[in-house]
């Protein structure tokens, strides 16, 4: 028997009124695993750690293997009379066996140089990268240079970098500071990436430059290309903004190449005029 054309109706609502019900139920469900997947993998976005590498061999850099948190943590140096030493902490995608052109730009610029490795990176184990454990590697360099005789360093940071060097210098741990294509913070990076998700509560590791902003008190210099295509140039700019008597060098050199030869002189220059 055939379904009158009431009943046919009926159907048609019927079926149009699951499909409403479903849609937001299926809209829900993929951002509840998006929300999820974001958390438990976080750490793999944030700190994209690449193959473990061996140190060089560097003409008048010393390595010297620290104990942080029980593990060993290299550190390379190299310090030259009467001239400051910066030291360099890396970006997210990079190690410690990379930073040889730093070291050597660096050096070139009159500048003595020492860098450390983040536990969970390159010859550094851990269970895996943090934040806490960057800062941790941090404070042992910063501890390890004054055993040498070399007074607070120069904190100078490269991306992720730059949120371990403001963290020391807010810590008052460095003479002075260098910010290279710096993010404010990695809650206000997670917000610009993905917006429909509640970043703000899933983030681990925030690296809050900006919030540390107004207990930064030494000189700073922030170095940031306008062209970069990683990090605003607006974060730089609101960094330079916020930390007291910070001065802001604009670039045009890309993200990764920010810290070339000239940014070297120029930072050679800021601190030597202290």
């Amino acid at each position: 028997m055939m379904a009158s054309s009431e009943e046919t109706r009926l159907d048609l609502r019927s079926t149009l009124l699951r499909g409403l019900l479903a849609a937001p139920l299926a809209a829900g469900a993929v951002w509840l695993v998006a929300t999820g997947g974001l958390y438990v993998g976080q750490r793999k976005l944030l700190f994209p750690s690449p193959p473990p590498a061996e140190l060089p061999v560097a003409q008048g850099l010393t390595r010297t293997d620290l104990s942080v948190d029980g593990a060993p943590v290299p550190m390379w140096w190299s310090t030259v009379p009467g001239a400051p030493t910066v030291l360099f902490f890396h970006g997210n995608a990079a190690q410690l066996a990379g930073t040889l052109p730093e070291a050597t730009a660096a050096m070139v610029a009159g500048l003595g140089f020492a860098a450390i490795e983040y536990p969970g990176y390159g010859l550094a184990p851990a269970e895996e990268p943090s934040e806490e454990g960057c800062f941790a590697a941090g404070r042992a360099a910063i501890s390890a240079l004054a055993d040498l005789g070399v007074g607070p360093p120069v904190c100078v940071g490269h991306s992720l970098g730059a949120g371990v060097a403001a963290a020391m210098a807010a810590e008052g741990r460095c003479s002075a500071l260098v910010l290279a294509a710096p993010f404010t913070s990695v809650l206000d990076m997670a917000a610009l990436q993905y917006p429909w998700l509640p970043t703000s509560r899933l983030v681990k590791d925030p690296f809050d430059s900006l919030g540390r902003a107004s207990q930064i008190a030494i000189p700073t210099l922030v170095i940031h290309s306008r062209d970069d295509g990683i990090i605003p140039f607006a974060m730089g700019e609101a960094l330079a903004a916020a930390i007291p008597g910070a001065r802001l060098l604009p670039r045009n050199a890309g993200h990764n190449a920010v810290l070339d030869a000239e940014s070297w002189v120029a930072i050679a220059s800021f601190v030597q005029e202290r």
